[in-house]
């Protein structure tokens, strides 16, 4: 029997918000996507107003970028 799924919390940014707030900071071409529920983070790989790739990690609730890495 598989777990169940715990449902999101109402206060949490969902994927589309996510890139919506880092579109509007300059941030493009998001590849990869992974929402760390327990760790209250969204990972983001995308590109930068300069064109690198980098890494960024979000706040899951409020859409701060945590931590940005090339």
């Amino acid at each position: 029997m598989a777990d169940p799924v715990e449902p999101p919390h109402p206060d949490m940014l969902t994927v589309p918000e996510a890139m919506r707030l880092l579109q509007s900071q300059g941030y493009h071409d998001f590849r990869k996507i992974k929402v760390e529920r327990d760790e209250n983070e969204i990972e983001v790989e995308a590109r930068d107003k300069d064109g690198k790739m980098i890494e960024l990690e979000i706040d899951l609730y409020t859409g701060k970028v945590l931590d940005v890495e090339l």
